[in-house]
């Protein structure tokens, strides 16, 4: 299917750069300039438009106030502004307009273009398809499959960590949710990275899985168990394929099984997203009690974020576990977390702010709870999941003391004590 892309400008400006960063792109999509607001109307009615690049004549407040009822009346199209830094309008006003991108003019192809593969990225990612599938009764079966069922118990308590922009903290959240969870309760805790190409949890944590979710036969006793990487914190991690070309061989389907398996184990599931609503992704949404969805205070992450639970709302996915998170909160930026709080219509149920512990406790490959338990961060999220996770009062638990590998070098150097034995007469 042909990307389609819609230019709405009265100048000159964008459209030579445009032009030629278009035709550098690997399939090329149609493209329409169009200068009046009429015609750009009549080109949303004619079909889906993938990509709204709105140029510097368009700036004007009567300008953004019609790109912003076309942003109402079409979410899934991904908005792009372009126009002089002087020029741009307000924050609060290109989030209201959805804009998912800037260019910021002057502007080369080699720039238009960078930009223009972002937003057909996030167009291609905005075009979920929900297929419900009724099961068909089945014949009687010529082969017998025996799968391993697990003793029966009360499934985990499941949430999933989501967002629709990368970069927001999703698996710094995930981890500390697990670590919290594990220190807190004492119970078993497991944390599933479901992005399965480019997955950073073996990373952050610092962890060197044997095998992967990829590995995982359900058929084969055990062989999930040993799938699972313990990390220190007193939780385990399955995680993502080492390499992206792997992700391939893992349908929906089964990913789906691994999950409920999991589930079936542990007493909490922490599930880690990639920003984006696909199958296996939406998989995740059907077996939690909880969604936290995270957004950063800039505008590309709080627009996705509208569309994010636009999407969520029309997929009629149920949302009475869903719980906005603002990460790496600061002041002085443009715009404040209460001025999103009235984009989005309801309130944040937590605020974590800018922390450099939080790259420290990266940099060991702990959860900052962990590495750093008395800094406000840290503090933030324990009274943030007692909150998310009902009944669940998790202590600030002690800090693992673990020493670094200058330490443990140092006192392998370390000259010892020998005793010697006694010289005789």
């Amino acid at each position: 299917m042909t990307l389609r892309i819609v230019v709405f400008d009265r100048s000159d400006v964008l459209v030579k750069g445009l032009a030629k960063a278009v035709a550098a792109l690997p399939d090329e999509p149609d493209v329409e300039v169009l200068e009046r607001p009429a015609e750009v109307v009549a080109a949303f009615e004619e079909g889906p438009v993938d990509v709204l690049v709105v140029g510097p004549s368009e700036l004007s407040a009567a300008g953004m106030r019609r790109v912003a009822k076309l942003h109402a009346e079409h979410p899934e199209t991904v908005v792009v502004v372009a126009g002089k830094v002087s020029d741009l309008p307000a924050p609060v006003t290109l989030v209201k307009a959805g804009a998912a991108e800037i260019i910021k003019l002057p502007a080369g192809a080699p720039t238009i273009r960078r930009v223009l593969v972002s937003a057909i990225a996030q167009a291609n990612a905005r075009r979920v398809e929900v297929r419900v599938e009724v099961p068909a009764e089945r014949e009687e079966e010529t082969v017998e499959e025996t799968v391993v069922v697990p003793e029966q118990r009360q499934p985990a308590h499941t949430i999933t960590v989501a967002s629709a922009t990368g970069g927001c903290g999703k698996t710094f959240l995930a981890s500390n949710l697990a670590y919290l969870l594990a220190r807190g309760t004492g119970k078993r805790v497991a944390m599933v990275d479901l992005d399965l190409q480019f997955g950073e949890v073996v990373s952050m944590l610092q962890l060197r899985p044997t095998r992967t979710i990829v590995d995982v036969d359900l058929h084969e006793e055990g062989s999930l168990e040993s799938a699972m990487t313990r990390h220190e914190g007193g939780f385990d991690v399955l995680a993502a394929p080492r390499d992206p070309i792997a992700a391939d061989s893992l349908s929906a389907t089964q990913v789906a099984d691994v999950l409920l398996a999991v589930r079936q184990r542990y007493d909490y599931l922490i599930i880690d997203t990639p920003p984006s609503l696909n199958e296996v992704v939406l998989s995740s949404f059907d077996i939690s009690e909880n969604l936290i969805v995270l957004a950063t205070l800039d505008v590309p992450s709080v627009n996705n974020m509208r569309v994010f639970l636009s999407t969520l709302e029309r997929l009629k996915i149920p949302t009475d576990g869903l719980h906005l998170v603002l990460n790496k909160a600061e002041k002085n930026v443009g715009f404040s977390g209460s001025d999103v709080e009235q984009i989005l219509g309801r309130a944040w149920d937590l605020v974590l702010p800018y922390d450099r512990e939080v790259s420290r406790a990266v940099n060991l490959g702990q959860p900052v709870t962990e590495a750093a338990p008395s800094s406000d961060v840290s503090r933030r999220l324990v009274e943030g999941l007692s909150r998310i996770v009902p009944g669940v009062a998790v202590p600030t638990p002690a800090p693992v003391r673990r020493r670094g590998f200058l330490a443990r070098l140092l006192a392998d150097l370390k000259p010892r004590r020998v005793a010697l034995p006694e010289e005789k007469p």
